[in-house]
């Protein structure tokens, strides 16, 4: 009867309430199996650096991690302001001594010393590509540095974020639509020398996602007519919630393959990109 011990039923001894007890024992275990308990505590012992995490995106990634039991976390951003209120509501939810803020630029090396930070701004092209492309690239430098075994590091798994751009061009983006297939052709490449040094980098594409990037990004096209084209692009498609943006990237820590690139969309599962052999794109030959 120690099941019924806890509640009012505590006094009957009768072999009926004992079967209840059993019974009432094997429904807990079918409605919350022990895999449960695995899931939510999926990073428990690992640390991680998140550049840009200080909103958006990036900030319900932080949340995530945390909620699967990461035991540290370092907010790397170059927003002083967000990064502040990050970390004071991150505390809050999950206790001190869990996350600290660092103010840097992901594009200067002295600065950073794992690849979120990105802005979506064609009329700044310059600065966007700098930013993408090269503070995405000094990460993956420095990730691979440290944790490389052939440093004398330990491992680790270095995830880029991209965007469902990396994926298929935006034509009212061209230029940030570069960047994107940048950050994936980077991923893959980098995923081929995992057997050296036992770094997994692999690659992150949200779909549309609700975000200061998407709400403003008509304002920061090369000019009108981008504008317009990009509006169109985007008419009636669905925004989906950061959170699961978060929630889909810890489930494919683990599975994802050196070098793979992920997608989300919807608030849907996350799904691994899948590449066709160069052979299969060729159409026809010139003569």
């Amino acid at each position: 009867m120690s099941k019924f011990k806890e509640f009012k039923y505590k006094n009957l001894r009768d072999e009926f309430s004992h079967l209840k007890a059993e019974m009432a024992k094997d429904l807990i275990h079918k409605v919350r199996p022990a895999s449960i308990e695995k899931i939510k505590n999926k990073l428990s012992g690992k640390v991680a650096l998140l550049t840009g995490g200080a909103s958006g995106i990036g900030y319900s990634i932080a949340k995530s991690f945390l909620n699967h039991g990461l035991s540290a976390l370092t907010i790397a951003d170059i927003h002083r302001l967000n990064g502040t209120e990050a970390i004071k509501d991150l505390t809050l939810q999950f206790g001190e001594d869990k996350v600290m803020f660092i103010e840097c630029d992901v594009t200067r090396r002295n600065q950073l010393d794992l690849n979120n930070a990105g802005i979506m701004n064609d009329a700044v092209w310059e600065k966007e590509i700098h930013t993408n492309i090269g503070g995405c690239l000094i990460g993956s430098l420095l990730g691979l540095q440290y944790m490389s075994k052939t440093s004398n590091g330990n491992g680790g798994i270095i995830i880029n974020m991209a965007s469902i751009i990396g994926l298929m061009p935006c034509n009212g983006f061209p230029i940030h639509t570069m960047t994107q297939y940048g950050i994936v052709g980077l991923s893959r490449a980098f995923g081929g020398h995992y057997k050296r040094t036992r770094v997994k980098v692999i690659g992150f594409c949200p779909g549309l996602t609700q975000s200061q990037l998407i709400e403003k990004a008509h304002r920061n096209t090369l000019n009108g007519h981008f504008a317009r084209v990009f509006r169109k692009e985007v008419e009636g498609c669905y925004l989906q919630h950061p959170d699961f943006v978060g929630d889909g990237l810890v489930k494919v820590i683990d599975k994802a393959r050196p070098g793979s690139i992920w997608f989300i969309e919807n608030n849907d599962q996350p799904h691994e990109v899948h590449f066709p052999a160069l052979s299969s794109m060729i159409r026809e030959k010139l003569y």
